[in-house]
């Protein structure tokens, strides 16, 4: 980046620009400026609008590999990259709330129904257009350089910094849930959240940050430590990684602040919260036919579906009719504690059936052929044909709840403990399966298929197996869902199912099974919770995958293994950058242009 010219830089600006016009467009920042985060000066709109200028100069400050050399940007010149393509980015934003002012607020929302004069007003700070796009210049630079020079700081500043600005947003987008948690714990509210705003207030916020801070400060100062126990620990008998006492009292706590969480939060959390244990059982299966055994899968929804209808039929749930409800063609009256093994068979034997016609097939053709099959659920279970066993389009009810000495699940802070308890389960089986003899063949086989046959791996057996218990975990996730809901509908297993699953997946971690608890929380948890970005859920989805791929492709939580292999991937690109540099000037160097016999028979070079 050092030797690139300033019109990069300003590309780059005029990029973010494009990006912050498409928010304003899509409704991300008019709609939302009244969602107040601190006090009434930090809100939702500010934030959005200030997070692109600051994002394309952190971007534009990060090392490069130039020459095959990693290269870091000088902090002053990371600044003004960074004050150069925000003045671009706010001198483009600017000039189009200019031009949709001279043309027409009512013209333009002809076609985009989001741009309102609301939205012009809060993008030139109620000023005159012109003079706002001025406005929005400078402070889209100020806010690039603030960036790049971010991005440059020592790490020692830039973490805990980091850590207090993002712990005080996640606290303010948690309005609507922390007060209530402190409600239920008869604590007072109003010295952190403001009644009149709603947001933080700014004490609040201040003591959050501080909170924040020293955690970031402690954690590095306990690393740094552990390091030098496990540096240590093969001479003096230091255990690594903190000791086990440390970590058997962190678990204990771990698990009794799970446990207590619903009685904490309340109902409505509660029922998020079981939305993403259904979620992280899918992602758990998809996690062993991806993440393990590297075969893409996306007709997952089609195990998902399985567990939850065959549930419905072992369990004695009926049909949704015109007239009121009839019995399936097959059905059983089975206790959901005897239906489960059923359902878990079941699903494995459909596993292996799905996984024998594609064992020939690998990337691209394997996810097309798995994306048909996931279709042909919604048909299937649409069609005439199985509406006497499933009920067609009105789907069934009934479902059991799935009690235990008389207590039933159906409540959204029992079906919490239900939930966690088979997210446990599906957590020890497959750290089990990764660690034994079959995960390594997963693992070869993930990594080439071809070696891993010659070196005697039974490649159809073990493709055969991760199908069978990726299928067995995800059906779990859909007789959890047929408890929960106590009805199904064909709507409920259309194939953007299997792209959720498979999103959490990518952007906890392929491979890492705290990953994919992690992408459940961020993918599923937080679009239950901020009800209002509801309709641009699949909106955040996009962003969040293609932020994950750009930045940390390895994902939020990564498997230690995928990151060492990733690492290795990127030292021997740049190793064999290193060397064709070096081979280039060799030639250069070796090259003599041949004699040139000019007109009158003299040779000369």
């Amino acid at each position: 980046m050092t030797g690139q010219p300033m019109s990069s830089w300003i590309r780059a600006g005029l990029a973010a620009a494009a990006t912050s016009i498409f928010l304003a467009a899509v409704g991300l920042i008019e709609r939302f400026r009244d969602l107040n985060l601190v006090g009434e000066e930090v809100t939702f709109a500010g934030l959005v609008m200030a997070v692109v200028p600051f994002g394309v100069g952190y971007v534009l400050a990060r090392p490069r590999i130039e020459r095959g050399e990693r290269r870091e940007v000088p902090l002053p010149r990371a600044a003004l990259v960074g004050a150069v393509a925000g003045i671009a980015a706010g001198l483009g934003f600017g000039a189009a709330a200019v031009a949709v002012d001279a043309f027409g607020v009512d013209r333009v929302r002809a076609v985009f129904l989001n741009v309102t004069e609301g939205l012009i007003e809060l993008v030139t700070f109620g000023l005159p257009p012109v003079a706002g796009a001025g406005v929005l210049a400078v402070m889209s630079g100020a806010l690039g350089a603030l960036g790049g020079a971010y991005r440059r700081s020592p790490e020692r500043w830039r973490r805990p910094l980091g850590t207090a600005v993002v712990a005080v947003l996640v606290l303010g987008f948690l309005q609507r849930i922390v007060p209530i948690a402190l409600d239920q714990l008869n604590l007072e509210r109003d010295w952190l959240y403001s009644r009149r705003t709603g947001g933080l207030t700014w004490p609040g916020a201040a003591l959050a940050a501080v909170v924040a801070v020293l955690a970031s400060v402690v954690k590095a100062r306990l690393a740094e430590r552990w390091r030098d126990l496990a540096d240590r620990g093969g001479s003096e008998g230091a255990e690594p990684f903190g000791g086990l006492r440390l970590r058997t009292a962190l678990f204990v706590a771990g698990l009794i602040g799970v446990a207590a969480l619903p009685q904490v939060v309340g109902s409505v959390v509660s029922e998020v919260l079981g939305t993403v244990m259904v979620f992280a059982l899918l992602g758990l299966g998809l996690n062993i036919v991806v993440g393990y055994a590297g075969l893409l899968d996306l007709g997952y929804v089609f195990f998902f579906a399985t567990g939850a209808y065959t549930l419905a039929l072992l369990t004695g749930a009926t049909l949704n009719t015109f007239t009121g409800q009839a019995e399936p063609a097959l059905s059983a009256e089975l206790g959901f504690y005897l239906a489960i093994p059923i359902v878990i068979a079941l699903a494995a034997a459909t596993g292996l059936l799905i996984g024998a016609p594609v064992l020939r097939l690998r990337g691209d053709y394997l996810a097309l052929v798995t994306l048909g099959l996931g279709e042909m659920v919604t048909v299937l279970v649409k069609s005439p044909w199985l509406t006497p066993l499933v009920g067609g389009p009105n789907g069934m009810r009934n479902v059991t709840d799935a009690a235990l000495f008389g207590f039933g699940f159906r409540s959204p802070q029992h079906f919490y403990y239900l939930g966690l308890a088979f997210v446990l389960l599906a957590l020890v089986v497959s750290h089990r399966l990764a660690a034994s003899r079959i995960g390594r063949a997963w693992t070869a086989m993930r990594e080439d298929e071809q070696i891993a046959d010659a070196m005697g791996v039974n490649v159809v057996r073990y493709k055969l197996l991760a199908f069978a218990m990726g299928g067995a975990i995800g059906s779990l996730g859909g007789a959890l869902f047929a408890v929960k809901i106590g009805s199904l509908t064909p709507a409920s297993f259309e194939v953007i199912v299997s792209i959720q699953v498979l999103g959490l997946v990518i952007l906890g971690g392929l491979g890492s099974l705290p990953g994919v608890v992690v992408g459940a929380l961020v993918l599923v948890g937080l679009p239950g919770l901020l009800r209002e970005f509801e309709e641009y859920r699949f909106l955040a989805y996009g962003a969040a995958l293609v932020g994950i791929m750009a930045l940390r492709p390895q994902g939020l939580v990564p498997n230690v293994r995928r990151m060492r292999e990733l690492r290795e991937e990127e030292r021997a690109q740049d190793a064999w950058a290193r060397a064709s540099i070096a081979q280039e000037r060799e030639d250069e160097e070796e090259y003599e242009e041949p004699p040139v016999e000019p007109a009158g028979g003299e040779l000369r070079p």
